[in-house]
């Protein structure tokens, strides 16, 4: 039996402090912190620092979930975590060769987007158990990725590469004392079996996995090649990294209203609407070049991320039990956010040299297709519920 002694306010507060902390450390890991490893090690080398990270994740990510899901206090595991970040990057600065900083960022980085699920996992059964909105929660997230980002990127420009450094250990420190703050929930497991792979075995649950993995893999052209192709067509970097704000608040106003919006027309529906604005922002970012249309397409951000991520929240919190749950985010996030944009990156990377346009076009292709999988995935869940209904 679980014992809360937060109120909604409260719980909200602190989950609203490590979102803000991991997401100034995210602001800084994902546009900035290539520049400061390219001081440290060749440039050559500097992808496959970032790839091991990233491959890495498809491993840890189920792990640690799972591991969560043992201990059944998911904070104990993100108080790690970020420990593990921040033993990493001090360490950086005494290794020599990209080897070493393959290995050492590698674990660390990997340990850096674990927070996610397991911190949405808390989120999700605070939401259960006292009512706390995981859209306005998470907002905050968002909020504080462009305020890091924008204002870290100036600190190097004006102090040099240092900065970033320095402001990537601060924001880590902040992250640790986060997850120290985050609520303490107990979820007792439901066996002692490791519950790696006890999510496969709920219903539909594998097609759920399939359809929202596809779509938000959708965004891997978007985040590996949208700045260098609209830098082609001329745009100044300022201009590109005002369309990367417009993206990141349509997000946040979607986390405003989402939960609304899902406990009204539930989480399938709003899977294929999400899906169905990829088709459109896809699209249009293939064939327009315009700026207002450009634009219009980042405003659709709202849908294609926000609107689906809330969605994913809303399946998981409804039809995967609590003794599972991180499992289940951690499978959903290690395969959308690893296997999937993994294999759809290289992908649109080959198409690109083709064609720039055409990894757009292929992520278009993803979000069609994402489309007809909610769709079915609508039809049996529903099918499913309505013969337990009447069994």
């Amino acid at each position: 039996m679980n014992q809360i002694n937060y109120s909604s306010k409260n719980a909200s507060l602190r989950l609203t402090g490590y979102y803000a902390s991991f997401f100034a450390v995210y602001g800084i890991a994902i546009p900035i912190w290539p520049r400061w490893l390219e001081g440290q090690i060749s440039l050559e080398y500097v992808g496959i620092v970032l790839g091991v990270a990233y491959w890495l994740k498809v491993a840890v990510v189920p792990i640690a979930s799972s591991v969560a899901d043992l201990v059944g206090d998911r904070r104990r595991v993100l108080i790690s975590l970020s420990s593990m970040v921040l033993i990493g990057l001090a360490i950086l600065p005494f290794v020599e060769g990209w080897v070493l900083y393959a290995v050492v960022w590698g674990l660390a980085g990997a340990a850096l987007s674990t927070g996610v699920p397991l911190s949405d996992g808390v989120t999700i059964r605070l939401g259960q158990l006292i009512g706390v909105e995981f859209g306005k929660v998470r907002r905050w997230g968002s909020v504080s990725f462009i305020v890091s980002s924008l204002g870290v990127g100036a600190l190097a420009d004006k102090f040099g590469l240092d900065a970033i450094y320095a402001m990537m250990i601060f924001a880590s420190v902040l992250l640790l004392i986060a997850s120290f703050w985050v609520p303490k929930v107990y979820t007792a497991p439901d066996s002692k079996k490791v519950p790696l792979l006890r999510p496969l075995k709920l219903p539909n649950f594998p097609l759920f996995l399939i359809t929202v993995g596809l779509l938000l893999a959708s965004h891997a052209s978007l985040y590996g090649f949208s700045a260098i192709y609209w830098k082609s067509l001329g745009y100044s970097n300022t201009v590109i990294t005002l369309l990367w704000i417009v993206g990141v608040l349509a997000e946040i106003a979607m986390f405003s209203v989402s939960d609304r919006l899902i406990g009204r027309f539930g989480a399938m529906p709003m899977i294929i609407v999400a899906a169905a604005g990829g088709v459109i922002r896809w699209t249009l970012l293939a064939t327009v070049t315009a700026l207002p249309l450009l634009v219009l397409a980042q405003l659709f951000h709202a849908l294609t991320f926000a609107l689906l991520y809330m969605s994913i929240v809303g399946y998981v919190a409804k039809r995967v039990p609590p003794a599972i749950s991180a499992s289940a985010q951690g499978l959903q996030d290690s395969l959308s956010m690893g296997i999937f944009f993994g294999l759809l990156t290289m992908l649109a990377g080959s198409l690109y040299e083709f064609n720039p346009a055409s990894c757009f076009l292929l992520m278009a292709v993803c979000s069609g297709l994402g489309v007809v999988l909610g769709a079915i995935l609508l039809i049996r869940v529903r099918r499913y519920e309505q013969q337990q209904e009447g069994s």
